[in-house]
């Protein structure tokens, strides 16, 4: 009796989610493990974080690996388990449902979902400010605002498309990084050895972090640290999760890495920490340190790779609003997919709008680097406490899901409980640390603390407050339809394997 209650308590516990049994069916499997890797770049990797940590001189070199250590390396161990664990669409979303509850499930899918539509925001003004350096131009803010919006809506054009365009896509201009990252680096080494240094170089400063004068830099690393869990958000249409999940951390990371280091050691040697522009001094530096042209044209690439780097945003954060719509957190139109392309149509669109409606509000109250680096801060801090809904369900799963630890094989972060105690410790101090500083200290050498936790808070305040009205609202609204006819209009989908490849 008592084996057959704990088999019933498992088959229970173990029943399928809806979103772990529909998108496999409904949805392309067309991720390989290189355009995964490519994808978890244009996620997570911004150069342009590489301006700000410049600014700081060379302490950032020592704050890039503090933030390497105390939270990329934690949040990719835990993610590459949860992943393997339960390989479905919605990543964090299926991760928190399985160990938290639902509710808590929605709030963990909720603020990792929250900073597209942030991202979004500033993103346009990073593309604007980049062909704006190319063209040496400047613009009112009227047709600054208009600009944006053209960029913005062009970007959800795109992301309307198949997601097998869009990889190719994405494979192409990943190459086109690293090309950028290496003219950066080299034109900083060439003039660095004709010049010196233009930023003084100190072996305290490049080897010891300097919270005191820069913790800012801390908060800095781990908004262009975070995003480790968002390729996960499309697990279904991984081609073997099992596979190319480890991989894609792995690999990814390690560009990651390689990647922001060389673009900040680049920066630093050729411009004075007080020259360098918070969103365009890495490519500005080329300026200074590259034949006449070659700025303009990095700035007119870099203005691309950002423009493909916010279509990745929107086709993978769609997919946790599609995850939604399945789960009823949201009304049925949220799960509509386009026959063809097989996107999340209606996800991709209010993603849009939302965003549209911040560059309006935003823009037209600061100034646009400000504003940018504003939105970045107020991002963080609720892209940070997202990471939590996968660190702490780690713990969880290993004590509730004990039997397929032990009958399964997958990866999972080495060492035991010990490795896994030592993981989610380091991350959740790292996060708390990222968290603070993104809140309490001025990015920007000009704002005052008290100007910057205003603004910050003021984003993130509004983020956490829609996410309450999205819950109470959408949840209302979607338990007036029964689940069986909530998915009934994905029933016409062709679901032939045939079918899903093309």
């Amino acid at each position: 009796m008592t084996q057959e209650l704990e088999a019933a308590r498992t088959a229970e516990r173990d029943k399928l989610l809806t979103t772990e049994l529909v998108p496999e069916q409904v949805l392309p499997k067309v991720m390989t493990t290189f355009g995964l890797v490519a994808t978890y770049v244009f996620i997570i990797c911004w150069i342009t974080g590489s301006s700000i940590m410049a600014a700081g001189g060379w302490t950032a070199i020592p704050m890039w690996v503090l933030g390497i250590l105390t939270f990329l390396v934690p949040a990719g161990m835990a993610v590459a388990e949860l992943g393997n664990l339960w390989p479905g669409e919605g990543g964090v979303y299926i991760w928190a449902t399985r160990t938290m509850g639902e509710t808590w499930g929605f709030i963990g899918g909720y603020l990792s979902w929250i900073p597209v539509v942030l991202n979004s925001a500033s993103s346009p003004a990073i593309i604007l400010q980049f062909l704006l350096l190319a063209f040496h131009a400047q613009l009112g803010l009227t047709l600054t605002i208009i600009l944006q919006l053209v960029l913005l809506w062009a970007v959800v054009g795109l992301a309307l498309a198949k997601l097998a365009a869009n990889q190719r896509i994405m494979n192409t201009v990943f190459i086109v990084y690293w090309v950028l990252t290496a003219v950066i680096f080299i034109s900083g080494v060439v003039y660095a050895a004709r010049n010196g240094f233009a930023t003084p170089f100190s072996a305290k400063a490049a080897l010891v972090p300097d919270f005191t004068g820069a913790g800012f830099l801390y908060g800095t690393v781990l908004l262009y640290l975070v995003g480790v869990e968002t390729p996960y958000n499309m697990g279904a249409e991984f081609l073997s999760v099992r596979r190319s999940g480890p991989r894609m951390v792995v690999w990814g990371s390690a560009a990651l890495v390689i990647i922001y280091l060389l673009t900040t050691l680049g920066t630093i040697m050729v411009l004075p920490s007080d020259q360098i522009d918070p969103v365009t001094g890495v490519i500005g530096m080329l300026g200074t340190a590259a034949p006449k042209g070659v700025m303009e044209v990095a700035a007119i690439v870099l203005a691309c790779i950002v423009f493909v780097a916010l279509m990745s945003y929107q086709v993978t954060y769609s997919r946790l609003i599609f995850v939604s719509g399945l789960e009823r957190h949201l009304p049925r139109i949220f799960t509509h997919l386009n026959p063809r392309t097989r996107n999340p149509v209606t996800a991709v669109l209010i993603q849009g709008v939302l965003s549209s409606l911040l560059i309006v509000g935003l823009y037209s109250q600061s100034s646009m680097a400000n504003v940018t680096v504003f939105l970045q801060g107020g991002l963080s801090i609720a892209w940070l406490i997202s990471g939590f809904f996968f660190l702490i369900p780690v713990v969880i799963a290993r004590r509730k899901y004990a039997d397929r630890y032990a009958n399964e094989q997958f990866w999972r972060i080495p060492g035991g409980s010990v490795g896994v105690w030592i993981t989610i410790v380091v991350g959740t101090v790292g996060t708390i640390g990222g968290i603070y500083y993104s809140f309490a200290k001025s990015w920007i050498k000009d704002v005052p603390d008290g100007t910057w936790m205003a603004w910050t808070g003021s984003i993130a305040l509004g983020m956490f407050a829609l996410g309450v009205v999205v819950y109470v609202l959408g949840r209302r609204a979607a338990h007036k339809t029964s689940s069986d006819d909530a998915l009934a209009h994905l029933a016409v989908l062709d679901l032939t394997k045939e079918g899903m490849s093309k």
